[in-house]
């Protein structure tokens, strides 16, 4: 932008650009913008056959797209489009899914979505269904770029989000991480929560010998009803990524005295 507005300052020698720097300045800024779009989506090269949209293109025809979330229910129930459809990318009829509903919606297009910028699912999405529903895009601006921007339009734990101020920002979440070896040193004094899935112990490594074992499928329902008492809780997840979509239920349901352990239980292995 500035090399191009530098176009319009008047020389000593001519009041007119030199039309041959002009190709010129045009190519370099396409390379700085495309650039910057590779840095931010890490992954558009990889997956340059699949067409993107944007927020604003996507806002526009939000009305005529059938938009498809293609995250876990989990993440789905958190945070979602408002009227957005869960088709999760791990189905294995996940194709004929999705080309049900483009018929049974009448829609003129559908759109994948997911987390956004470092997520790929979008994107094997739109990938998958080739051939098969056409045109289809990815948005892989992802769901915060969406909340951000069009919070009236997003659906938080159910409800519409009212206010932005409710997204979970990176650092917030970060303020409730707790370290290994302050967990380590402090585990009789904690109540320690391991929110994993039976196959995702297979390898158990986790040294927390007390620790009660309550997917997070099943723990919200106990959260809400505050059967689990807030009190120096550690909850433990696979990775640091799954405990993210708690965070906002124990937000949602009031508790304040509560921890996640840094990285997840895999820092064990």
């Amino acid at each position: 932008m500035i090399l191009l507005g530098n176009l319009n300052k008047k020389t000593n020698t001519s009041n007119k650009p030199n039309l041959l720097t002009i190709p010129l300045l045009l190519l370099s800024l396409f390379i700085v913008c495309n650039g910057y779009a590779n840095h931010h989506y890490p992954y558009r090269e990889k997956f340059k056959d699949v067409e993107v949209i944007s927020t604003a293109e996507l806002h526009k025809n939000y009305d005529s797209c059938l938009i498809v979330d293609v995250r876990s229910k989990v993440e789905f129930d958190v945070i979602r489009i408002k009227n957005a459809i869960n088709i999760s990318l791990a189905k294995r009829n996940f194709v004929n899914m999705v080309s049900n509903e483009f018929k049974l919606a009448g829609k003129a297009c559908v759109v994948f979505y997911c987390n956004g910028h470092t997520c790929q699912k979008s994107y094997k999405a739109a990938r998958k269904v080739e051939g098969e529903i056409k045109p289809s895009y990815a948005y892989d601006s992802g769901i915060f770029d969406w909340a951000q921007e069009y919070n009236h339009l997003t659906m938080l734990l159910e409800k519409p989000l009212d206010n932005k101020n409710k997204l979970i920002s990176s650092d917030e979440y970060k303020s409730t991480l707790m370290e290994k070896d302050q967990a380590l040193a402090h585990q009789n004094s904690l109540y320690i929560i391991d929110i994993r899935d039976s196959f995702q112990r297979a390898e158990d490594k986790v040294p927390f010998k007390d620790r009660k074992r309550i997917p997070l499928s099943r723990i919200i329902p106990l959260l809400k009803r505050r059967i689990i008492k807030d009190n120096n809780l550690l909850f433990i997840d696979k990775v640091g990524k799954q405990n993210r979509w708690l965070h906002y239920y124990l937000k949602e349901y009031g508790y304040k005295n509560y921890s996640f352990l840094k990285g997840g239980a895999t820092i064990f292995h």
